[in-house]
């Protein structure tokens, strides 16, 4: 009778406190890392030196390397034929899934838990230019995310490489360029660099001399320029170019304020919508500062080729100032102590425990909290990663044994 008597009251014992739980509307979710990027977005226009390489015949053009490969002096970099059966454009379709299949073996982190931030940052961007109806960005960003998804499998499946589909659409290429009419009209470089297959008539106006001594004005007026014709002159008929150095510039024009919150001298990452792979790192050379007005210029420099990002002279790119990782908090969660601590109640052995964040950064609702490492003074006091946070909950108290010194909380919102 009195284990059935016992039994009773701890079943009443338990079904009371569930049942305050329940009354306190409480959720809780585990404590997560996140990371905040803290970028700016502005046009940049690219700068380069690039010369046009030419062929004496018109027709169906077959280029031979990739955007963005370097090429040897007197290479044969495009053969031009009277007309191709099925038409450049399945060609270039061909070339492009060769490029992107040819990107993703290119893989030099393995972790899955970076790969797949990128490809969620990726679906958002993706999404947001959707419901902006910039579709153009939407197909790039796809071949972008497509590239990453490929080198998820890779790593997932333990897999080698896309050497086996590339080598079946270079079979596909061949059989068109067999199927060409006329005799194939080799083209040669007369300088080595890097190839692109898009010439836009700029090459001799957006040079590399011209970002290294950039002024304010210039750049628009650069801009003002009409395009050369470069399509066809007294040379013969482009196919492509060629540019001479792995080094090249970007220039955008901004604020006062927002060039200044950059440094000189400083690396910077800069994505390029319109351009697949990844980020690429830039030197932030100059600010060149509007003599009485609020505008600047923002000159970089990079050395790393970037795939196809000579696709379009002037972009709208992303330059990350700030990475900041931490513990996800959403601000809702936050509370302050009588002692005027900052921090989140946790569910711990069932029972309420109050646990401090040092706060790093806020946005869109939630903070960034440091993550503290055992070897960290106060480390005990503080949340931790995947701690079971209570994101919402009335009436919240810190729950302690009777022969605890710890006395109840007092809830204050914080933010």
């Amino acid at each position: 009778m009195l284990s059935a008597a016992v039994a009773i009251v701890a079943i009443i014992y338990i079904v009371h406190h569930i049942s305050s739980y329940f009354k306190q509307d409480m959720r809780v979710e585990p404590v997560q890392s996140a990371e905040i990027t803290d970028a700016i977005t502005v046009t940049g226009v690219i700068f380069r030196d690039e010369t046009v390489v030419y062929g004496e015949k018109e027709g169906g053009v077959v280029r031979m390397y990739a955007n963005g490969e370097k090429v040897g002096k007197n290479a044969v970099v495009a053969r031009v034929y009277d007309a191709l059966n099925t038409g450049s454009s399945e060609l270039s379709k061909i070339d492009r899934k060769i490029e992107i299949l040819t990107e993703s073996n290119k893989i030099n982190d393995t972790s899955i838990k970076n790969l797949d931030a990128k490809i969620s940052r990726l679906y958002y961007t993706i999404r947001l230019k959707s419901e902006e109806g910039d579709f153009g960005t939407v197909t790039e960003k796809s071949e972008e995310l497509l590239v990453l998804q490929n080198r998820r499998e890779i790593i997932i499946n333990a897999r080698l490489n896309y050497n086996a589909e590339i080598a079946e659409l270079r079979e596909m290429r061949e059989r068109i360029i067999s199927d060409s009419v006329g005799e194939g009209v080799e083209v040669r470089t007369s300088v080595s660099g890097y190839f692109s297959g898009y010439v836009d008539g700029y090459e001799n106006i957006f040079t590399a001399s011209a970002a290294k001594t950039m002024q304010y004005d210039e750049l628009a007026a650069l801009l003002d320029k009409r395009a050369e014709n470069t399509e066809r002159t007294e040379d013969g008929y482009s196919v492509g170019k060629i540019a001479l150095s792995p080094v090249w510039y970007l220039c955008a024009q901004t604020d006062r304020d927002t060039a200044y919150k950059l440094s000189e001298g400083k690396k910077y990452n800069i994505s390029f919508p319109m351009a697949s792979g990844d980020e690429t790192e830039f030197t932030l050379e100059r600010i060149v500062a509007e003599n009485a007005g609020s505008g600047a210029v923002l000159v970089f420099s990079s050395d790393s080729v970037c795939r196809d990002v000579g696709s379009a002279r002037k972009q709208t790119v992303s330059v990350t100032k700030e990475r900041i990782s931490g513990l996800r908090v959403p601000v809702s969660a936050i509370r302050t102590n009588d002692d005027g601590s900052i921090g989140v109640y946790i569910l711990k052995n069932n029972r309420t425990t109050f646990r401090k964040i040092d706060i790093i950064s806020e946005q869109d609702g939630y903070c960034i909290a440091r993550e503290y490492s055992p070897e960290d003074e106060g480390y005990p006091e503080m949340l931790h990663k995947y701690d079971s946070m209570i994101v919402q909950g009335k009436g919240l108290s810190e729950q302690t044994r009777e022969d605890d010194e710890t006395t109840g909380y007092e809830i204050r919102i914080f933010g």
